[in-house]
């Protein structure tokens, strides 16, 4: 068949489905393939896409395409409508139907859009370009809309298949051949991501990569404004999405950094006003993991200030207050709500942004840790001398750190907790607190907890009259991720409520009462889960490390 004097080709496009519901939703215009008995299922569509190339012929004067069960609901686009589109265009080597303009115009690259939503993809994809010897910068390479496809939702001749399944046959060998090189350093740098595996992120955007390394390839990309909107409320700022898209056309013919930061400062704009408070840093890009994790831990030291010790580089800095500037991870940025009670709360603040960053961006990780600017847990002391006596925490100059091995002893190996050393309290919480602080706000504290169901009130005399204290409760050492942050989360319920109770501000040091109580009652709950899962000389022997806090002189610290 011929169309305006060219020979139409034809298209060969199949829906894949995982199972009988998803079969049942399929458009019967496209040609079924089943993948329900793959042995991969965490492959997603690639086993059936692999399995047809690895099993079947294909026709170098037809078009093939392998599109998933939600592509209607995505696109809003029929067979019908697909086929149309493809016979009006006769001379395409490859069709693409992207539904989200901003998801094309807003970012630089699709690993820029995909690390803003599970961050740690540009690192596995780096890895991943590395480990296939392409020399990429994913930091300054532009996407437009010619070569932005998202999912699997395109239609291409076999010598685009051909390079495609080239490189994702490279993905798959990578995580299921024999050598085990690559998924070593793939776990040390990349968290854990049940709910979407990496390798299907990235399989997701290999299309795109091909279509950018290969500029002569002729697409052919359906209008996205034809279909439906994930947010319509970007429909109002098309013509700046067009100017997005220009500045990267324009930046790609002459790289010039000006037009990246024009770039980035509007679509920063736009991405603002269209998300809300939470892409305030978009203007600095998503190109940078905010908190690089690994399958093992996700670590870091926040800080309002500079620090005065070098940590090791698994442990990203998370900026508080005066520390916060652009380019860096900011809690104003990743917890706005908690941003203006920072004065407050310190570090806590910091705790609860980790914590909803984390559940938010379902991280999953063996270990969560933390440090501040100036203290830190070791799992052994820095200065073992015998006869030495044991205090609380040792306290060491900056300078006396730098030979010192952080990264091997903070590590928490095989240990599931790195705790401070417990301290004792004379005469329990209650009477210790009240020594320094307003008694009145740890006892509304406990109420707050008791009425929110975080304390039984079975807990209450134990918390009250309590006598062991863990310097920082759940603020301070390394943590399973999972307690870390069921614990965070009732604690944070409870400061949320007393807020929300007592709005006023305590003078002075006071204000920062509701820090305090958060301390003691994650001491608390740290005590009552390890006491309830562990025989006590356990975790007393294993668990237990060394606080340590950096100061100008060396001199025992007191716990106030």
């Amino acid at each position: 068949m011929t169309t305006n004097g060219q020979v139409e080709m034809n298209a060969n496009i199949f829906q894949v489905f995982h199972d009988e519901s998803e079969r049942q939703r399929l458009d019967h215009g496209f040609s079924e393939l089943d993948n329900s008995a793959s042995l991969k299922p965490e492959w997603r569509e690639y086993s059936a896409i692999r399995d047809f190339f690895l099993n079947r012929a294909v026709d170098e004067n037809e078009l093939y395409g392998f599109l998933s069960p939600d592509f209607a609901d995505k696109t809003g686009l029929t067979a019908q409508g697909v086929h149309e589109f493809i016979s009006s265009n006769p001379d395409g080597e490859v069709y693409t139907f992207s539904p989200s303009l901003q998801d094309s115009a807003c970012y630089l690259n699709v690993f820029e859009q995909g690390n803003r939503l599970y961050p740690g993809l540009v690192e596995a994809a780096e890895i991943y370009l590395q480990a296939v010897g392409l020399d990429v910068d994913l930091r300054t390479l532009s996407m437009d809309s010619r070569s932005t496809v998202h999912f699997n939702y395109f239609v291409a001749r076999p010598s685009f298949w051909r390079t495609w399944f080239a490189l994702t046959e490279k993905l798959y060998d990578l995580f299921e051949g024999d050598d085990a090189t690559f998924r070593a350093q793939f776990r040390a740098r990349v968290p854990n991501r049940p709910q979407v595996a990496m390798q299907v992120l990235l399989l997701e955007r290999i299309a795109s990569l091909v279509l950018t390394l290969c500029p002569d390839i002729k697409v052919c990309a359906y209008d996205a404004n034809l279909m439906p909107s994930s947010n319509p409320v970007y429909r109002t700022y098309d013509d700046q999405l067009v100017f997005l898209n220009d500045l990267k056309v324009q930046y790609q013919s002459a790289p010039e950094k000006s037009r990246l930061d024009s770039f980035y400062a509007l679509r920063g704009a736009v991405l603002q006003v269209c998300e809300g408070k939470r892409l305030a840093r978009a203007k600095d890009g998503f190109l940078e993991t905010p908190l690089r994790a690994s399958h093992d831990m996700l670590y870091v030291c926040f800080t309002h200030v500079a620090k005065p010790v070098e940590y090791p580089s698994y442990v990203s800095t998370f900026s508080l207050g005066g520390a916060q500037g652009p380019g860096k991870t900011n809690l104003r940025d990743l917890a706005p709500e908690w941003e203006p009670y920072h004065p407050q709360l310190g570090g806590v603040a910091g705790s609860f942004a980790l914590k909803n960053y984390i559940v938010e961006n379902q991280i999953q990780a063996r270990h969560v840790g933390i440090c501040q600017y100036r203290k830190f847990v070791t799992a052994t002391r820095i200065d073992a001398t015998p006869g030495k006596a044991i205090q609380v925490g040792d306290s060491w100059d900056c300078h006396a750190l730098d030979d010192v091995p952080l990264a091997e002893l903070m590590a928490p190996g095989e240990r599931d907790f790195l705790l401070v050393r417990p301290a004792l309290l004379e005469g329990g919480c209650l009477n210790q607190y009240n020594k320094f602080h307003l008694v009145q706000d740890f006892l509304r504290f406990a109420a707050e907890a008791v009425e929110l169901g975080v304390l039984q009130p079975v807990d209450v005399p134990k918390f009250v009259n309590g006598e062991v204290f863990i310097v920082g409760g759940i603020e301070l050492g390394v943590f399973p991720m999972d307690f870390w942050v069921r614990t965070m989360t009732s604690i944070e319920s409870v400061v949320r409520a007393c807020f929300a109770r007592f709005p006023g501000k305590r003078p002075g040091y006071q204000a920062r009462a509701w820090a305090f109580c958060a301390e003691r009652l994650g001491s608390y709950l740290l005590l009552k889960h390890l006491t309830a899962t562990y025989d006590a000389k356990v975790w007393e022997q294993k668990f237990i490390g060394q606080l340590n806090l950096v100061t100008g002189d060396r001199r025992t610290m007191h716990v106030a």
